[in-house]
């Protein structure tokens, strides 16, 4: 019988790797990598040879039922892996591994490293409960919104991925509209040159300006706002949907954007639908 397992592996330190994950690529028939190159690598270190074919993120939607058909015409095992850590976690696989429970496929975790709950765990904040956004909106204005929204959410902890050539401004954002809050900042983890920045939103954005490597490395951080005081929240609408998302665009916004604004608003889901709708057929006239 034809079976997927999703195979998390080491986010750095090839010592991480677990009997369980050789044995999960040694049985498989097929590795669907998120990157072959990288697998590879992998694969050689376990002294492996398997055929591979890429799912990324780029190719996974035509992939994936590509892949769940050749599983079940030649009952195939299939390793899906992504280039570090867990796959579907801000990484390609989750439309395989849906794919696979569509047909009826079982679906296998072999759990592994993870950045996130790595980060978390070294950063001595209260986890019992966090949310995970992965890489935030990169233009000035919709991050501001987006930290926002997530502060109105009121979770107290919460998880980001950041490349490491916008970090320092992600830091600077933080430090600006929230001064009191906590970070910590983790570049490389489990690497050689790993580092960890921890404090105050102002120290650690001192910290990382004065590293003259700060735009290298791999970076993820945790960031405590269980300090701040609730957030207000947002005045009930006055203006429907559409009439607020058009306000919005008025003031530069795409319709994306606007939509996202009206969200944040507190407008319901299908009146929003609707909303953009109406002014895509707008636009488009």
């Amino acid at each position: 019988m034809p079976k997927l397992y999703v195979v998390a592996t080491p986010i750095g330190n090839l010592n991480d790797l677990t009997p369980r994950m050789r044995e999960a690529l040694e049985c498989a028939d097929l590795i669907a990598a998120e990157d072959t190159r990288v697998t590879m690598k992998l694969l050689s270190h376990f002294d492996l040879k398997k055929p591979m074919v890429s799912c990324h993120r780029h190719n996974e939607d035509a992939r994936a039922p590509q892949i769940v058909e050749r599983m079940l015409a030649e009952d195939l095992t299939v390793a899906l892996t992504c280039d570090a850590g867990t796959p579907g976690i801000s990484d390609p696989g989750h439309l395989l591994v849906r794919a696979c429970w569509e047909a009826g496929v079982p679906v296998e975790p072999v759990c592994g490293p993870s950045a996130v709950v790595t980060a978390l765990s070294t950063s001595g904040f209260d986890a019992r409960e966090f949310a995970f956004y992965g890489f935030l909106p990169r233009e000035k204005k919709p991050l501001k919104d987006k930290l926002e929204s997530i502060r109105r959410a009121g979770v107290p902890v919460f998880v980001l991925y950041e490349s490491p050539h916008r970090v320092v401004d992600l830091v600077a954002q933080l430090a600006e509209l929230w001064p009191e809050c906590m970070l910590c900042v983790c570049s490389d983890l489990t690497k050689r040159f790993e580092r960890i920045y921890r404090g105050p939103a102002p120290e650690v954005l001192a910290q990382l300006q004065a590293n003259p490597s700060v735009d290298k490395g791999e970076y993820c951080m945790a960031v405590d706002i269980s300090m701040l005081p609730p957030a207000e929240s947002p005045e009930t609408p006055k203006l429907d949907a559409a009439t607020f998302m058009l306000s919005r665009i008025l003031k530069g916004d795409d319709l994306d954007e606007a939509a996202s604004a009206a969200k944040d608003a507190g407008y319901p889901r299908n009146e929003l639908y609707r909303a953009k709708l109406k002014l895509s057929e707008l636009f488009e006239d």
